[in-house]
């Protein structure tokens, strides 16, 4: 019995709180206020869809930030008219399909990131959803790099498998794991044996980094992935929430939506604006550290090592190397994440929030 009225206190109290909460607009969707069967899904479509998408522009940026200054192609746009006519329209997506758990990663990522904003929010007494957003950000980045740092180490040397010396030299220590893949190297992708061999290059390259480097090859660089995407993270939220707090009071959106918040229907499309300067921020301001983290894991040297090659080789460039490409695809992806994740909160929030949505 004592438990019985336990509950119905508890459903009695989250029924009060969830009426109290819809007498204001809900400006921004916590993860107690969506149904999570409904979420999840739809997040699953929306995040599958968006890495097909800009895949191309993630392998462009890549080759030009693992080349040697600029000895094989000389921009954004060398590099794709080049790939597309020497190797192929597929080969803008070799290493794609390695890559496929990482949306499981941008689940985990979304769940962590949602329960640490609650958590610092609601435990933490911290109201600034710039900050609660940054430190979200960060805490849940860490953990998704356990799925990351492997994919990312297959699948680059997956984009690198059809001209290796041109992006790691003549060096043993460097083409080691490339070298384990076999002589057809070098062969045309054009018969059916050799798209054979293709279809299991991902296989390969597991193959091959685990005989060289063994397990700890596949977290090949992973401090400097933490070194690059937790502050990459926390500078996105926080470069989104600034940008979406000026426009918000460059146009009197608050006092817009206390008039009217049922005709009010522009809050999203800030908030992709927002998203879209958010991830181009992100990337100007993090750049070198993406450079730092490819070479690392794909050439295979350390940390002092690299930082000195890249130095040497590439001096103030290191901070422009492949930026172009990044910024376009930080931008339009974060644009397309911030719609996508946005708007499906909105359509998965529990019924007694609905009305309190603003869209």
């Amino acid at each position: 019995m004592l438990a019985a009225s336990s509950s119905q206190y508890d459903e009695q109290h989250k029924g009060q709180n969830a009426a109290q909460q819809t007498d204001k607009q809900l400006h921004i969707v916590e993860w107690h206020h969506m149904d999570l069967y409904k979420f999840y899904p739809l997040a699953f479509v929306a995040s599958s869809s968006i890495r097909a998408i800009f895949y191309p522009l993630n392998l462009v940026k890549s080759r030009l930030q693992l080349q040697k200054q600029n000895n094989v192609y000389n921009g954004m746009r060398h590099a794709f008219s080049s790939v597309y006519k020497r190797e192929g329209f597929s080969a803008l997506y070799r290493g794609f399909w390695i890559t496929l758990p990482q949306i499981g990663a941008s689940c985990i990522y979304s769940t962590i990131y949602e329960k640490a904003r609650s958590v610092l929010h609601l435990k933490a007494n911290i109201e600034s959803p710039l900050l609660v957003s940054a430190l979200a950000g960060g805490i849940a980045s860490v953990s998704a790099q356990f799925i990351f740092v492997p994919t990312d180490v297959v699948s680059q040397h997956m984009m690198i498998y059809n001209n290796p010396k041109q992006f790691l030299g003549s060096s043993v220590n460097k083409a080691a794991i490339i070298n384990l893949l076999g002589a057809d190297v070098h062969k045309p992708f054009g018969s059916s044996r050799n798209y054979f061999a293709s279809s299991l290059l991902g296989l390969r390259v597991v193959r091959a980094v685990h005989k060289v480097d063994g397990i700890t090859g596949f977290y090949r660089g992973f401090f400097s992935s933490l070194l690059l995407y937790l502050p990459h993270s926390m500078c996105f939220w926080s470069a989104y929430y600034l940008w979406l707090g000026f426009f918000k009071r460059s146009f009197g959106i608050d006092s817009q939506i206390e008039r009217s918040p049922e005709k009010f229907r522009s809050l999203l499309a800030l908030q992709s604006i927002s998203g879209a300067l958010g991830g181009t921020t992100a990337a100007l301001c993090t750049n070198c550290l993406e450079i730092l983290r490819i070479r690392v894991q794909v050439h295979r040297t350390g940390y002092l090592e690299t930082i000195s090659r890249l130095y040497s080789e590439e001096g103030r460039n290191v901070f422009t190397k492949g930026l172009a490409p990044r910024m376009i695809n930080n931008g339009l992806q974060s644009f397309c994440v911030i719609t996508g994740y946005e708007a499906i909160k909105r359509l998965c929030v529990l019924p007694e929030y609905k009305n309190a949505i603003v869209w």
